[in-house]
């Protein structure tokens, strides 16, 4: 039932009231008696940006949020309306206010959103918006806005303090630009694209000056969204105020110069644990490690259910290759007497190398900054071949070492015979080969499958939706709350972890050299590798027992591509709306122009500059989402657990590699290791880069662990859009119970990618 169609007053004064967690109010009053000539409104406006950990709930009362219904429509625009009270800014908060308004107004399509100051006094934070719900004719208008506004100047509509001067958010479940049939929409739609394209800029270097292969990245800017505090708060003290820290503990003599066994290093978590107040759940789990350490089917488990399980590859073919010189002395008990060539038919032959190393200089320019003497940290390309053995267990069989830089030739190491004891030789040689192996492994994954592919290449995908795709429009709110925070973390991290006193050179032996690496890893990237099941097969291992990482991101895999499909089907009629929808086709072009093409990559990377159909882009929208949360998860989430006991991953090695006939030692083996300083250095990155920020986001919620679950932080509004959200939650909550049940019993559980473990965004 609508309202009378005659006007008397064209506005009539604000009425309203705070809910959730707000003070109570006086009782309202309404300066205009109503008329049946106008209608009333009552405007729901959310805010805070949510952290379910907070102890205190903190309030923005330093001014008023102003609403225009309808803005820029010459027939519909509503007088703005002035929305006074206490404002949630950490948690959600909401507050309402009631409206008599014309009937002209009609239906509310847009609402434009500000705020400003109180008279005479100075705002000083920002406020997050999370959503304005108008109650309008008996239905319910909503307008997902999330993201943070600042008191501008009504005279300049420029961005202050990272902030657009107002926002413009379109109501219901989005629309096509082509769709539109309001004009008023329209305008708006190009305004709130253009301003917000000038905050998000690409970093354009001259071509002379350009940088060896890396994706394209944010320009300078300022950018608030929900990320950005909490990078900050996490890596607040810097590399080198921690440095002279550990040198004056070192110093004073409360960390040792060296350890003598290996177990010590155990001791070390321990005590830093409870010193840094790390949770204990965490350092359980590294201990965890730290007892099995050294066991070569715990190596091989690491191998399929560890940070950098997504790199190990099916071997068929060894002839003229990198295993030439090894393979002809392979023992005959690491096969269980079948030959070679019979094990790679059977397809038990299986291999992990590390030669985005090649060429990479050694490291430890920081060496004497932070032990006090200078040292050198040596980059060795090591490569590892696997056995899957009777017991359907995956085990190393042979490691190859080339010490590349100092000319040196592949050295081969085999494990020693069954029978043989833990502190002989054989087992001695075979430990400081998978130390070496190790390491390298360590430093790839951190800078190659954590750095580059987790976060850079996320990243192109960021700038590129946020400058071509308008808040209105249906594929940015898919892709909102999994792009939100990823350009402030970006920006952040690319000073702290890759500047120029990068965190990495303070611990990675390659750190130093970090432009090399990244120019080795992007060599040979492309498009394809971020479309799981086809990597996968690429990969061969489909049927390779034990691979817990594979399972559980192929479910993820399936149910993020039926979420994508069903968003899809309801956003695009046909086909030929993919092909006019000058929006995406504008995004999906700049991903390859500013994120590859321009920047040297040999035919873009193979990334598509245009789509033509659903399912290319059901494809291409998965491989976004799944490439942010469920594989950045896979990559970071467990890197302390296994990280954390230098024994296990060596970060960096202060002694060349051992010549083939050397006599290994356990002196030989500790001198070896890093010595405290860089172990705890470190530790405590891996702790703080593997630890979820408290308003991070999952695919499902967690009350007992203080974790936001997806369902009501996505920005698909429309009822038919619920539905399919529901639907991928309702499957996350049956993975988790299947891995649950996998889980039962087990010393390690691997739990990453369930779905209350895997963040749907990076903001940390």
């Amino acid at each position: 039932m609508g309202c009378g169609a005659s006007v008397e007053k064209d506005y009539i004064s604000i009425d309203s009231s705070t809910s959730s967690n707000a003070s109570p109010q006086k009782p309202r009053k309404i300066s205009e008696p109503p008329s049946k000539d106008i209608c009333p409104y009552t405007l729901l406006i959310q805010t805070g940006s949510y952290y379910p950990q907070q102890s205190t709930v903190s309030r923005w009362h330093e001014g008023s949020v102003f609403v225009t219904i309808n803005p820029y429509s010459e027939q519909t625009e509503s007088k703005v309306l002035e929305v006074k009270g206490s404002f949630g800014s950490d948690s959600e908060g909401t507050v309402s206010a009631d409206f008599w308004l014309p009937p002209t107004v009609g239906a509310p399509l847009l609402v434009k959103i500000a705020i400003k100051s109180k008279f005479s006094k100075i705002t000083k934070d920002p406020l997050y918006i999370r959503k304005i719900t108008i109650l309008y004719d008996e239905a319910k208008y909503h307008f997902p806005a999330k993201n943070y506004l600042f008191p501008h100047n009504e005279l300049q509509d420029k961005p202050t303090n990272g902030c657009l001067p107002f926002l413009l958010v379109r109501g219901g479940a989005g629309m096509l630009l082509h769709q539109e049939t309001e004009n008023f929409v329209v305008k708006a739609r190009n305004s709130d694209l253009e301003m917000t394209r000038s905050m998000h800029p690409w970093n354009r270097p001259n071509v002379e000056e350009r940088p060896k292969l890396f994706p394209g990245f944010a320009g300078k800017q300022e950018c608030r969204t929900d990320g950005t505090e909490t990078f900050n708060k996490k890596f607040s003290h810097k590399a080198g105020l921690m440095a002279l820290t550990n040198i004056l503990d070192d110093l004073l003599g409360v960390l040792p110069d060296t350890f003598s066994k290996l177990e010590e290093y155990a001791t070390f978590i321990r005590h830093n644990g409870d010193e840094q107040g790390w949770s204990k759940c965490a350092v359980h789990r590294a201990l965890k490690v730290a007892k099995v350490c050294g066991d070569d089917e715990e190596m091989g488990r690491e191998m399929l259910c560890g940070p950098n399980s997504g790199v190990i590859r099916r071997v068929e073919w060894v002839e003229g290759g990198r295993w030439e010189g090894g393979v002809e002395k392979l023992p005959d008990y690491v096969l269980e007497g079948k030959s070679l060539e019979d094990a790679m038919i059977e397809g038990r032959i299986f291999e992990i190398t590390n030669d985005n190393l090649i060429g990479v200089p050694h490291g430890g320019k920081s060496s004497k900054l932070l032990t006090g003497g200078k040292q050198i940290w040596y980059v060795v390309p090591a490569d590892c071949m696997f056995y899957v053995n009777d017991n359907k267990k995956l085990v190393p069989i042979m490691i190859r070492l080339e010490n590349k830089t100092d000319g040196s030739k592949p050295t081969f190491w085999y494990p020693p015979k069954p029978e043989s004891e833990k502190g002989e030789h054989g087992n001695l040689r075979w430990l400081l080969a998978k130390l070496y192996f190790r390491s390298a492994e360590v430093n790839t994954h951190s800078i190659c499958t954590l750095y580059a592919r987790a976060h850079a290449v996320n990243e192109v995908f960021a700038v590129a939706a946020y400058r071509n795709l308008a808040s209105a429009h249906p594929v940015f709110r898919l892709l909102q709350p999994h792009l939100q925070g990823i350009i402030p973390v970006q920006l952040q991290a690319r000073k702290f972890l890759l500047g120029k006193n990068s965190v990495f050179a303070k611990f990675l032996s390659a750190g130093d050299n970090l432009g090399a690496v990244f120019d080795n890893y992007f060599k040979t990237f492309n498009y394809r590798d971020l479309i799981f099941p086809e990597e996968m097969k690429k990969r061969g291992v489909e049927d390779l027992p034990g691979y817990h990482y594979r399972e559980d991101s192929l479910a993820h895999w399936n149910l993020l591509e039926k979420y994508v499909t069903d968003m899809v089907e309801l956003s695009y009629p046909t086909e030929d709306d993919i092909k006019e929808d000058i929006e995406i086709q504008n995004f999906v072009r700049e991903v390859v122009d500013e994120g590859y093409r321009y920047r040297g990559f040999p035919e873009s990377a193979g990334f598509p500059r245009s789509i033509s159909s659903k399912d290319n882009l059901v494809e291409y929208l998965t491989a976004i989402i799944f490439n942010i949360s469920s594989y950045r998860a896979a990559v970071n989430s467990d890197t302390f657990t296994f990280y954390s006991f230098t024994p296990n991953a060596p970060p960096s090695l202060k002694l060349p590699p051992p010549k083939q006939d050397e006599i290994v030692t356990l002196e030989r083996i500790m001198n070896s290791l890093p010595v405290p300083v860089i172990s705890f250095i470190a530790m405590d990155i891996f702790y703080r880069l593997s630890t979820p920020s408290p308003q991070t986001r999952f695919y499902l919620g967690e009350d007992s662990l203080g974790r936001i679950g997806m369902e009501g932080e996505h920005m698909t509004l429309a009822p038919h859009q619920r539905e399919v959200v529901e639907r991928l939650v309702s499957g996350m909550r049956e993975l988790k119970r299947g891995i649950e049940r996998r889980n039962e019993g087990v010393y390690f559980k691997y739990d990453v990618l369930s779905p209350e473990n895997v963040p749907i965004t990076i903001q940390d």
